[in-house]
């Protein structure tokens, strides 16, 4: 009997990489239709642009989506936030639960935000806690938002802005009703903290929240009592550091040029926020084409890094940063053994991390290159400093593959081949660290029956 073949019996790098596909071409579709848009139907570049950037929760916008797009346009750029930021699998997993289907331990692989032992020994439990966990912080966001954004607007709409930049901020989309993103509450403390808190616990992932959460209300006082596992350590001490350093260089490198008239307290809290949202969030109270050459350069650094392994965040990872630079510390030591906080890491988690480095540096070099060729005349044409059309590129290559979403301006004036560069830059930047992580767990070691013979060379 030749069984009947559907999508699940595809790899799970397979299935997360037809997931995301159908969701973007699908919402490039509903984008397309004539009352999506308030004026003119987007074309369908335009609207595949925006679909992906929504769907691999990026940011970047060809548009102003609070006035060029009507309520049911911002619906499907929403949904497709949402959908992005929990994770296409997430979805089909779920619903398969609901039906009764028996799940497999390979496709379980295609959620990375779980842990091993809450998925195999219940993984039920863990989609519908991740589920619940999403859509509480959420809505509790939106009810803080609501309050400032009710001053500003009528009660409805006050509701609606604050649920969308919520989910926005959460699943680290950096998607705005507000044409300049936060930067008319560059002077308003209490928004800029809850959407930093957001982006903050979008960007540790499901792992790190359910940990903590465990860890803060165990049931039985007896319970052993093991502290947090090197995953969570990793990602709650590296998020740290690169927020609190993030923030001092940004603030050093700025207090005296686009913040010099910001009492000091404001210069703190916009330099906090331009730390946590450059590293996937998108969002920025301050305009960024005015931002020095190093605070650029440093926010590329940020963009590249990313979130954490199993969030919504993008880059190529806090883990992956910190573990090859524990490599690069130990072996300047002389020593065989990479460790973090007294753990030794396996050798094929390193491997991973280094394949992943490596090519996603190429993936960007590449990238670069090529809008280099397709956008030399067009990107120069429209930049005030033409000396400057280089970073500008390179800024918004680094942005498109860390789902990050802030641009330097670049991004209205992308000609059409720049503009599928950047599709499926955001693409590749979404799942391709992703499933290239998948496929290298999956891989099994082979045994080679021979050896190709030793020769030494000389690295310098």
């Amino acid at each position: 009997m030749i069984k009947k073949k559907n999508i699940f019996n595809h790899k799970p790098e397979a299935l997360i990489f037809y997931s995301f596909v159908t969701a973007a071409f699908l919402g490039a579709l509903l984008l397309q239709l004539p009352f999506a848009a308030t004026t003119k139907p987007l074309s369908f570049i335009d609207a595949l642009f925006m679909a992906t950037s929504a769907v691999c929760v990026t940011g970047l916008s060809l548009i102003d989506i609070g006035t060029d797009l009507t309520l049911f346009g911002q619906i499907v750029i929403l949904f497709l936030i949402q959908l992005g930021g929990l994770g296409i699998m997430t979805f089909s997993m779920l619903f398969l639960i609901f039906v009764g289907k028996k799940i497999a331990i390979a496709h379980q692989l295609c959620i990375p935000d779980l842990s091993q032992e809450i998925s195999i020994k219940n993984f039920k439990y863990a989609i519908v806690s991740i589920v619940a966990l999403t859509a509480t912080i959420e809505l509790i966001g939106a009810v803080l938002l609501y309050f400032p954004f009710r001053e500003r607007h009528s009660g409805l709409f006050a509701m609606y802005n604050a649920l969308f930049h919520s989910i926005s901020s959460y699943c680290n989309a950096g998607f705005s009703l507000y044409a300049d993103s936060f930067m008319g509450f560059s002077a308003h403390p209490y928004v800029m903290s809850v959407v930093m808190v957001l982006i903050v616990f979008g960007g540790l992932g499901f792992i790190v929240l359910y940990e903590l959460l465990k860890v803060c209300f165990r049931k039985r006082r007896h319970e052993n009592k093991t502290g947090i596992s090197l995953h969570t350590k990793i990602a709650l001490t590296g998020s740290f550091l690169f927020i609190c350093l993030g923030a001092i260089l940004i603030w050093c490198l700025e207090h005296r040029g686009i913040m010099q008239d910001m009492p000091l307290g404001h210069q703190i809290f916009n330099s906090l926020f331009l730390s946590i949202t450059s590293r996937t969030a998108g969002f920025n109270t301050l305009d960024t084409s005015l931002l020095s050459n190093p605070t650029l350069l440093l926010l590329l650094l940020f963009m590249f890094v990313g979130g954490c392994p199993g969030s919504t965040a993008g880059g190529v990872k806090i883990h992956t940063f910190f573990s090859l630079i524990a490599l690069t510390k130990n072996k300047l030591q002389g020593l065989s053994m990479v460790s973090l906080f007294k753990r030794k890491i396996p050798d094929v988690v390193i491997d991973r991390a280094l394949t992943i480095f490596i090519s996603s540096m190429l993936i960007v070099f590449g990238a670069v290159f090529l809008l280099q060729l397709v956008e030399n005349v067009t990107v120069s044409h429209f930049l005030v400093q033409e000396r400057k059309a280089f970073l500008d590129t390179l800024f918004e290559a680094v942005s498109a593959f860390g789902t990050v979403g802030l641009t330097t301006g670049t991004t209205n004036h992308l000609s059409y081949l720049g503009k599928i560069i950047i599709i499926l830059l955001m693409f590749v930047g979404r799942i391709g660290p992703l499933t290239l992580g998948i496929a290298l767990q999956m891989q099994q070691k082979k045994k080679l029956i021979y050896e190709f013979p030793q020769e030494e060379i000389i690295v310098s």
